[in-house]
């Protein structure tokens, strides 16, 4: 609750003595503390909701005022009294008393103070923002203190010695060729996990140091940046030598340089467990381990193995095995014209320009409401205009199919079902004499993932054979390749 309002404990006991007068037996308490009451996905609220139509053991629900219930704007919050009113439950509160949903009057005054609560949420929101910014541009410090600072009358100054020294030496490591992981390995093995309040390092944390401009004395919130506001722990020369390291190692997504001759990396998964299945090399020979094994041990997962070769000669026996089968082709042919046939007929072109049109400006609101809404609310905005915009480039496909006649659809399928053929059949050749590099490319052209079971040949310690896998390619180039 806003603190210019009655604590929980102050709540609690208004709510009980109003009780207490009024006939309400308090069954239970549904409490949120420390979350804004305009937010749908407090968890005690939603279970109160669902117990109201579920459980049916109470009759009422009893607030300290309207607005703890909720500070939804008006529309919202009578979607949440529908629910409660058709599970024949009632909203009081101690101090409006009972709400009258079911009266022209009371519903009124109870959506007005809906809409007043709501409002004074926006205020409040909008004061914090113009707080918040208005100490940004006087490079006070708020949010999350970098490591090896202290705050001193909102500004950052030098902390601890020593992890001011441990930051130089992170950024220092990571100059000097040391990888994330191997930096985080140090520090943990010289057990200075209690510098890091007793958490262990990890590449992740790593990084964020390394990136953080804090440390060159610049300061940053959002759009506002000022130079030299606060004690430099790191030359601005060495932070913009790891920035340049940081974007140069990034590409390199394996422990080999340029993937060395690793060609499945990210595109496994083990059958069993579901987890990620990382390579090794042992001498000249290159494996796949499931790393929900390695992480969590055999109650998680019993070790699934794989051998590059044989996986590699597995792959390109499937896919030429169905490719290369007239029988399958002519199947698939006949599936995807089954699909044009039945859903050409469906496309109404005019409709669609309509829909596309109402659309284009639903994304024209969404974009406005981006520079209006609170911060908190973003990314819900965000999420909306990107299921706008698949629903826009949906549309937009749709249109071009009801344009084109059937039979040039047709065709067109044809001729990309016949370059897949093609690029299939070609497949054992390009993999058998490319470089590493292309082959992997290749590779990732071809296959989304792999799903991978093998089983251990019995007598011998951690030796594997393949046994079966899925593999699923990709839909979004399939049939567009020349190669």
């Amino acid at each position: 609750s806003d603190k210019q309002e009655a604590s929980p404990a102050q709540q609690r006991a208004e709510i009980t003595k109003y009780a207490e007068r009024d006939g309400y037996r308090l069954l239970r308490w549904y409490e949120d503390d420390g979350i804004s009451g305009w937010k749908d996905t407090r968890e005690a609220f939603q279970r109160m909701i669902d117990d109201a139509e579920t459980r049916k053991d109470f009759r009422a629900v009893v607030v300290w005022d309207q607005n703890r219930f909720s500070r939804f704007p008006p529309v919202e919050a009578c979607y949440y009294w529908h629910r409660l009113d058709k599970a024949q439950v009632h909203l009081a509160s101690v101090n409006q008393g009972r709400i009258e949903w079911n009266s022209i009057a009371g519903f009124l005054t109870a959506t007005i103070r809906q809409h007043a609560d709501s409002e004074h949420r926006h205020k409040l929101s909008a004061d914090v923002r113009r707080g918040k910014r208005a100490r940004a541009e006087r490079g006070e410090w708020q949010g999350k203190i970098p490591f090896g600072y202290i705050v001193v009358d909102r500004r950052l100054q030098l902390g601890d010695p020593l992890r001011v020294e441990l930051v130089r030496r992170i950024f220092r490591e990571y100059i000097e060729g040391r990888s994330l992981a191997s930096i985080a390995h140090r520090l943990n093995a010289e057990g200075l996990q209690t510098m890091n309040d007793g958490r262990y390092w990890i590449p992740h944390s790593i990084r964020e140091k390394l990136k953080n401009p804090a440390y060159v004395g610049t300061f940053r919130w959002n759009e506002i940046e000022i130079p030299n506001n606060h004690p430099a722990i790191i030359d601005a020369a060495d932070f913009a030598t790891v920035q340049r390291l940081l974007g140069e190692r990034q590409t390199v997504t394996t422990p080999k340089r340029d993937g060395g001759d690793f060609l499945f990396t990210s595109l496994l998964r083990c059958g069993k467990c579901e987890s990620a299945m990382h390579g090794y090399a042992n001498g000249p020979r290159l494996y796949y381990w499931c790393q929900g094994h390695k992480t969590k041990g055999s109650a998680f997962c019993d070790l699934n193995a794989v051998k590059q070769n044989e996986l590699l000669g597995y792959v390109v026996d499937t896919i030429e095995a169905h490719w290369m089968n007239p029988a399958t082709v002519k199947a698939i042919r006949d599936e995807l014209h089954s699909i044009i046939e039945e859903q050409t007929p469906k496309v109404n072109g005019k409709q669609i320009e309509g829909q596309l049109a109402t659309l284009d400006a639903k994304l024209t609101k969404a974009k406005r409401r981006l520079v209006e809404v609170d911060v908190d609310m973003l990314p819900l905005v965000q999420e909306q205009i990107r299921e706008l915009r698949s629903q826009h480039d949906q549309l937009q496909a749709a249109l071009r199919a009801a344009s084109t006649p059937r039979n040039a659809l047709f065709g067109e399928l044809d001729e990309r079902i016949d370059r897949a053929v093609s690029a299939f059949c070609g497949l054992r050749g390009v993999l058998e004499s490319a470089d590493p590099v292309h082959r992997r490319e290749t590779i990732r052209q071809t296959v989304h993932h792999i799903d991978v079971w093998a089983e251990r040949n019995s007598g011998r310690k951690n030796n594997f054979r393949l046994d079966h896998g899925l593999i699923t390619l990709r839909d979004d180039n399939l049939f567009t390749s020349s190669d």
